[in-house]
């Protein structure tokens, strides 16, 4: 892997997806009560998920020739677990600040912003050929093929 070589859209999905993954270790929560504290990261409940999403997208930004966008399949991949941690960051967000609690720290939020960036750097700089139908096809094709047995005539 050569970083210089490689596309734009790739070197933004990685990046993006690197920063969530190392955001998901670092402080979500923190608590301070008569000079002690207690902090949890992002490696609980729904966390796990967005985790994945991160890891899943910046193994995709690997996956192919580098040096050329994403190809219809791996942008819909890379696109879904966008969204997916995007949605889940927001609903987070939602459901904590709906509770009242106002313990958000910096790791939260450099999450909410690298899920965020891993959805528009897909899109963003996609082909001007992608979207989301076609890229729906094309992963429901390369499933069709992958699983297709060839029956005895």
């Amino acid at each position: 892997m050569n970083f210089q070589t490689m596309n734009k859209q790739r070197k933004f999905i990685l990046i993006a997806a690197v920063v969530g993954l190392i955001a998901m270790f670092l402080p979500w929560i923190k608590i301070s009560f008569f000079g002690m504290s207690s902090s949890v990261n992002g490696m609980h409940g729904s966390g796990i998920l967005v985790f994945l999403c991160f890891a899943g997208a910046g193994v995709v930004a690997f996956l192919g020739d580098q040096t050329k966008n994403l190809d219809k399949t791996f942008w819909f991949i890379a696109l879904a677990c966008g969204a997916l941690a995007s949605l889940l960051m927001v609903w987070n967000l939602i459901d904590v600040m709906g509770s009242g609690m106002s313990f958000i720290s910096f790791g939260f939020y450099l999450a909410v912003l690298a899920a965020v960036a891993v959805l528009l750097a897909t899109y963003i700089y996609r082909n001007p050929s992608d979207s989301i139908k076609g890229g729906f096809d094309s992963l429901k094709h390369d499933i069709e093929e992958k699983t297709k047995t060839d029956a005895p005539k």
